[in-house]
């Protein structure tokens, strides 16, 4: 069976990055999953810079190495997607309430997700894709699965 693959949108990148509270010790749970390859992590090419410009405050330069090092550490283990024209058509087509939640959902799309890890579910009302927080993504793989993380201490 192939490996889950698992769109991050760009708040569950913050939180894991910046270690936010109360979100943190679940996405870091998620994190280190697809580090050992549990899971196929990735985001998309267009949320890079988007975190670069989010996490540097606007672009400061006193921030941006260390934003760019963390980037390139979570590299490692997160694989990045190629915004295609077709996304990109399909989300200037959409009628989404936020063009960078429509972008994420075509590009889980094209490269076959299997779901969409957010926050903010609210935004992805439209998706078809299964959309779950990291509290309901655990749960999801405990019930459907059988696969429990509790159990696991990092």
């Amino acid at each position: 069976m192939a490996r889950m693959k698992l769109l991050l949108d760009t708040n569950v990148v913050i939180d894991y990055l910046h270690e936010r509270e109360p979100y943190y010790d679940k996405v870091r749970l998620l994190m280190t999953a697809g580090r050992v390859g549990e899971f196929d992590l990735w985001i998309t090419s267009s949320q890079v810079t988007d975190l670069i410009y989010i996490l540097s405050e606007g672009g400061k330069r006193s921030l941006l190495s260390r934003v760019l090092e963390q980037l390139r550490g979570m590299r490692t283990f997160v694989n990045v997607h190629a915004v295609s024209d077709r996304e990109v058509d399909r989300m200037l087509a959409a009628s989404w309430k936020d063009p960078e939640d429509s972008l994420i959902f075509e590009s889980a799309l094209e490269m076959r997700a299997d779901a969409i890890v957010t926050r903010n579910q609210k935004d992805f009302e439209s998706s078809v894709i299964k959309v779950v927080d990291c509290d309901e993504f655990f749960v999801w793989m405990r019930k459907d699965f059988g696969l429990d993380y509790e159990e696991v201490v990092i």
